[in-house]
């Protein structure tokens, strides 16, 4: 009986401590932050590796492998064969660009792709696996564990599997697949690549023939989805489609075209994508220009956005008809600083791919090599995006109409006369030394040792300095090098996005209050 006072005038004088304790607190720490004088700070991985795509692959015998040549930020020149993956260390995030290609044969075309980081999740939206047609997926696992990778089918209609199909990358290997024999006779084709563990980095190649006469090649990265993108280097005189994807949800999405112009809303460029479905949107008329343009993708849930585009090349030998030309662009990433390849590397790694004997030859003796190879730099800033929002409220008057949805992956080899084809091996397309920078909104842009004011909203194509270096701007921008080459089935052109693939790399002030 005599404990329980003295217990409770305990807990009681112990909570009145505590109350003094606190209430004292309230006195000593200020509602306004502090600044803390420090210094900086640097938080980055040990390691940063990325793998690298081998080359061209038979899709008849996918050891068969005509190889790329990479070149890296790393490097001092460009390495072939392709390494199978670049490493930085220190924290140093490399860069590497493979170029891969054929200078004829029936895998005929030229593809600039990135080396990529491994990724647990990402898709690729191109290629068809109807008659003719030929798509490899390409796997690259990069890290010291095996990966097990499910691949799942879409199509226009929907899903095209029920469960998963599977495949296991051994730890620093990699393995192709064709997509025929698990999602045959699809026209418009998306798959959704996963991995478990470190993850794969994962690229498609599509490839069509008609009959005996080649219809391209062209390799792509994979992707992820997202609800604002910004696809570089389309190129406005050839065909092309714009393939979306929509993984979770009916997407609503609206298609935009900068060009020299501005920007303003694509004819046809509204459309629905409905959950777990692919739609091919056309992008005929989409610009006058000659020089490649830029299209700004938004939606109201994450899409995947790819283009494919193709062109005409020479004739084919005893044929009224003609080779053609296949390329593939993806969204780029926004970037302030980067390190970029020179002119005169490019060249030289486009010559190199494209001299080699074809992997697998015509059946009617047809000649290959390269004859002329050259890099351009395309620059481009974000307009307004009020100015971008009250430009996209009403269609130009003038603007084309849609057109029907050309089947870029099963149509027969064109003539020459055909419409909505170029003849390629044109001229060049014409460079551009930039805006003023009095220019509202003009972005300064530095590199090879030049500044050069790219306006808002407007493509800007440039010359490519002979040794590459570093490009940085004032502000976000997009940029992408494009690469053509003439060859005696025709002019090959592909872009490569600059920056790393599967990295973002950003840097900010950290304020501490107390």
């Amino acid at each position: 009986m005599t404990k329980r006072p003295a217990n409770s005038l305990t807990t009681l004088m112990g909570a009145g401590i505590a109350a003094a304790v606190v209430a004292s607190a309230s006195m000593w720490v200020s509602s306004a932050p502090a600044m803390v004088e420090g210094t900086a700070q640097s938080a980055h991985p040990s390691q940063v590796q990325l793998a690298c795509p081998s080359g061209i692959v038979n899709p008849f015998e996918t050891t068969n492998v005509a190889a790329g040549t990479t070149w890296s930020s790393l490097a001092t020149a460009p390495v072939s064969p392709a390494p199978a993956s670049v490493t930085g260390q220190g924290g140093v995030i490399p860069t590497a660009l493979t170029l891969a290609g054929q200078g004829g044969g029936e895998l005929a075309g030229l593809s600039a792709v990135g080396c990529a980081a491994a990724r647990t999740s990402q898709w690729i939206a191109t290629g068809a696996t109807t008659a003719g047609a030929d798509m490899v997926l390409i796997l690259s696992n990069p890290g010291p564990t095996a990966s097990v990778v499910s691949i799942d089918g879409y199509g226009a209609s929907g899903p095209l599997n029920a469960a998963p199909r599977q495949v296991t990358v051994p730890a620093r290997s990699s393995a192709s697949v064709l997509l025929a024999g698990w999602f045959p006779d699809e026209s418009a084709l998306a798959v959704h690549v996963t991995a478990d563990g470190g993850g794969v980095a994962a690229w498609a190649q599509a490839s069509l023939m008609n009959g005996e006469i080649p219809q391209g090649t062209t390799l792509a990265s994979a992707v992820v989805p997202a609800t604002t993108q910004t696809v570089l280097g389309v190129d406005p005189k050839g065909t092309s489609l714009l393939r979306l994807a929509s993984p979770s949800g009916d997407a609503h999405v609206s298609v935009s075209v900068a060009d020299s112009t501005g920007v303003h809303p694509l004819a046809g460029g509204e459309a629905t994508v409905a959950e777990g479905t692919t739609l091919d949107m056309p992008l005929d008329g989409a610009s006058s220009d000659s020089s490649p343009i830029t299209l700004i993708v938004t939606s109201d849930r994450e899409v995947v956005a790819q283009t494919t585009t193709i062109t005409l090349g020479a004739p084919w030998a005893q044929r009224a008809s003609a080779w053609i030309m296949r390329s593939n662009a993806t969204p780029a990433t926004a970037l302030t600083e980067a390190t970029i390849p020179g002119a005169t590397q490019i060249e030289g790694m486009g010559r190199q791919v494209l001299s080699t004997t074809p992997i697998r030859a015509t059946s009617l003796a047809t000649n290959s090599g390269v004859t002329n190879v050259r890099a351009s730099l395309l620059l481009y800033a974000p307009a307004d995006a009020q100015a971008s929002s009250n430009d996209q409220g009403v269609a130009s008057s003038d603007a084309p109409s849609p057109s029907a949805t050309p089947d870029i992956w099963a149509s027969p080899s064109p003539s020459g006369g055909q419409s909505g084809t170029s003849q390629s091996g044109a001229d060049q397309d014409p460079q551009s030394s930039g805006t003023s920078a009095s220019t509202p909104g003009a972005v300064a842009v530095r590199v090879g040792g030049r500044t050069i004011y790219v306006a808002p909203g407007i493509p800007t194509l440039v010359d490519l300095p002979d040794n590459g270096g570093t490009l940085s701007a004032d502000s976000p921008i997009q940029a992408a090098i494009v690469v053509s080459a003439d060859t005696a089935v025709g002019r090959m052109t592909t872009t490569w996005n600059v920056g790393t693939e599967g990295i973002s790399a950003v840097s900010g002030a950290i304020r501490t209050t107390n």
